[in-house]
């Protein structure tokens, strides 16, 4: 069941979980994977779901609509979306784990999926913060091994250059083949 946005949805943190939690009814909270380091400030007071993030919510909703994810899936990864949108901290670039591809012609869309991979394999991110030079991702599903000793786990951010950004367009295409 996809979950529809009302005025009683509002944002909080919880000191003793660590976790930000979007609190839906009286008897219902989804908890964020995200932990107060990870988060601004903002995060200590209580804010409504808010017009923005309900139509980020819609959005990113359409923009993964036709992946393979059960309908409380598509409602974790989009409220973790729209949770990292409004609250996650700024991040520098981590290319460096990646490989360089060079095949995008603009720069991605919000809620676009992209591939990234490196020598470790591949995995597929959700596009939250497009940029010009980099843009904010969160990994979909499933890990992505960056380093010998760091990896990248469902619903983790990283931000990439777009130079590392695969495009589904160039997999269709024949463009690249990934193992």
């Amino acid at each position: 069941m996809i979950l529809v946005p009302d005025d009683h949805w509002h944002w909080m943190y919880d000191e003793k979980m660590d976790r930000l939690l979007l609190d839906l009814s009286a008897d219902m909270q989804f908890a964020t994977a995200y932990r107060g380091k990870q988060l601004t400030d903002d995060v200590r007071h209580s804010a409504a779901f808010s017009l923005d993030d309900t139509s980020h919510y819609f959005h990113l909703l359409e923009c993964i609509g036709e992946l393979p994810f059960a309908e409380a899936e598509r409602v974790q990864i989009v409220l973790n979306a729209v949770a990292a949108m409004r609250y996650a901290k700024p991040q520098m670039p981590q290319s460096w784990h990646l490989q360089e591809f060079n095949l995008l012609s603009r720069p991605p869309l919000l809620g676009e999926v992209v591939m990234l991979a490196n020598s470790f394999g591949h995995a597929d991110v959700l596009v939250i913060e497009p940029g010009e030079k980099a843009s904010l991702c969160m990994l979909l599903c499933g890990e992505l091994i960056l380093s010998e000793d760091k990896t990248l786990h469902v619903h983790q951010l990283i931000k990439v250059m777009n130079n590392r950004i695969i495009p589904y367009s160039a997999v269709c295409n024949g463009q690249l083949r990934l193992a």
